[in-house]
C-alpha cells in the first residue's frame, strides 16, 4: 500500500468531497484537487454535457479553479473515480498535458478509486508527471 503523507491524505479527502458534486450524464463520477505552489488546496469535479466537447474533466476543473485564485503553478494532483468499469484512475491525455502546463516534472499526481464516499487504499497509486507523460509538450524548455 502507497504511505501517503498528510497533505496527501488532505488533498484525497478533498478530491473525494468534489467527486460529490460531479455532473455525469454517461460516464463516471470523478474528483480532483490540486495543491498550489503556495501550500493552498483548489478542488473540481467532473461536469458532462450531451454535447461533445462541453463537458469539462475534474483535472482541468480543479486547476481553472486555482487559476482563478491567482495561482499559476501546481505541484500536487489528486485524482478520485468511482465507477465499476474503471479499474485503474488515470487522468486522460488532455488532462495529463494539462498538469504539465501547470506543473514541473516531479509534479505528484495521486489516483484512487473510491467506493461508498471512502477511497479505496488498495488502489491508491502516486506517479510524477514525468512518469505519467514522458514526451510531453513543453513549451518552457523547447523553445529556441
Amino acid at each position: 500500500m502507497t504511505r501517503l503523507s498528510l497533505d496527501e491524505e488532505e488533498l484525497f479527502e478533498v478530491a473525494l468531497k468534489a467527486l460529490k458534486n460531479a455532473h455525469v450524464l454517461w460516464g463516471c463520477r470523478v474528483g480532483a484537487a490540486v495543491q498550489a505552489q503556495n501550500g493552498e488546496t483548489y478542488a473540481g469535479c467532473n461536469v458532462e454535457s450531451w454535447v461533445s466537447g462541453l463537458g469539462i474533466c475534474a483535472e482541468r476543473c480543479a486547476i481553472h479553479h486555482a487559476l482563478l485564485h491567482g495561482n499559476r503553478k501546481i505541484t500536487k494532483i489528486a485524482i478520485v473515480i468511482e465507477g465499476d468499469h474503471i479499474n485503474t484512475p488515470r487522468p486522460c491525455g488532455a488532462c495529463l498535458q494539462y498538469i504539465r502546463d501547470f506543473g514541473e516534472n516531479e509534479t505528484k499526481i495521486l489516483m484512487a478509486k473510491a467506493q461508498n464516499g471512502k477511497i479505496k487504499p488498495e488502489t491508491i497509486q502516486t506517479k510524477t508527471i514525468e512518469e505519467m507523460l514522458p514526451y510531453s509538450i513543453n513549451w518552457k524548455t523547447n523553445r529556441s
